[in-house]
C-alpha cells in the first residue's frame, strides 16, 4: 500500500465508545442516531481518525491496542 493510499484510508473517520474507547460500535436501527457501545453498553459515542484514537488508547491503558 503506497502512502497516498494510507494516508486517505487513516483519514477515514472511526466511531469509538467515549467510556471505554472500544471501536465495537453497534447501530440500534439503521439510519438513526441509536449508536451503542457493545462492550460497554454506553450511548456516548465519539468519532475521529484512528491515529487519534489509537492516541486516546495508549493514554489510556498504556499500550498501542493495534500492536498488541
Amino acid at each position: 500500500m503506497d502512502n497516498t493510499c494510507r494516508e486517505q484510508y487513516n483519514n477515514e473517520p472511526v466511531f469509538y465508545c467515549r467510556h471505554c474507547l472500544s471501536l465495537r460500535i453497534k447501530t440500534v436501527v439503521e439510519g438513526s442516531d441509536l449508536d451503542y457501545c457493545d462492550e460497554c453498553g454506553s450511548t456516548d459515542i465519539g468519532q475521529t481518525n484512528i491515529e487519534e484514537w489509537r492516541s486516546l488508547y495508549k493514554k489510556r491503558y498504556g499500550f498501542d491496542y493495534l500492536t498488541k
